[in-house]
């Protein structure tokens, strides 16, 4: 019959087996809550103005021929910053608008302002920047679409801290292929003034409907 293995702790003998048990814990529960990183966040709901949406248990967002995407209790308390990646495409050339949302409302006022630049590559390169305020119900630009997908990468400081403005900074890549080849990249960044508590968001189509994905991801404050 085999014998149990004890080790020294210090103060007594006890059982392997106990202390395996003890680590186990340790870097489940301990280790993982004071390790800095990302968690994809599950919203508590979504709501789509036309075609269909779903979210899944792990928190990806997706949507088909949706005129908006609002996403409901995706901010809190728990983290201070989130990262939201989007990938999206419209059979009608247009933009994607980013509003902020509270309590299942979005804040359309007149307080959205941003500024960037812009790299066009292809048949019609250019380089410019460009800057708005006063901004009525638009919200941010956050990616330009057509039939092909397009790619967002959007940061957002403190949304559910109503003491704050609350800030993002976003950049998109996208190739338009075809004939034309097209394509381009931006950098932005912009804030939104209402001092509110934000728990959520909203993404529209200027036209059409659009077809794509949603992740957004609490960043640890630790």
């Amino acid at each position: 019959m085999p014998k149990p293995m004890f080790v020294w702790t210090g103060t007594a003998w006890v059982s392997v087996a106990t202390e395996v048990e003890s680590l186990a814990t340790y870097a489940t529960q301990s280790y993982a809550d004071n390790t800095p990183g990302m968690k994809l966040i599950v919203p508590t709901s979504i709501a789509v103005g036309s075609g269909s949406g779903s979210v899944s248990t792990q928190g990806k967002v997706s949507f088909s021929s949706a005129s908006s995407v609002s996403i409901n209790g995706c901010f809190s308390s728990t983290y201070d910053n989130y990262l939201i990646l989007m990938k999206a495409a419209n059979s009608i050339a247009n933009q994607c608008y980013m509003r902020m949302r509270a309590s299942g409302a979005d804040n359309t006022s007149s307080n959205y302002l941003y500024g960037g630049i812009y790299v066009r590559y292809g048949t019609s390169s250019a380089v410019a920047g460009e800057n708005s305020s006063g901004l009525t119900s638009n919200g941010f630009n956050v990616l330009d679409m057509d039939g092909n997908y397009g790619f967002a990468r959007i940061q957002v400081f403190n949304p559910f801290v109503s003491t704050n403005a609350t800030g993002v900074i976003y950049d998109q890549a996208f190739n338009a292929g075809g004939s034309s080849n097209d394509g381009y990249y931006e950098a932005f960044s912009g804030l939104t003034s209402v001092n509110t508590s934000y728990d959520g968001c909203t993404f529209y189509a200027a036209t059409g409907n659009m077809t794509g994905d949603i992740r957004i991801y609490g960043l640890k404050n630790g």
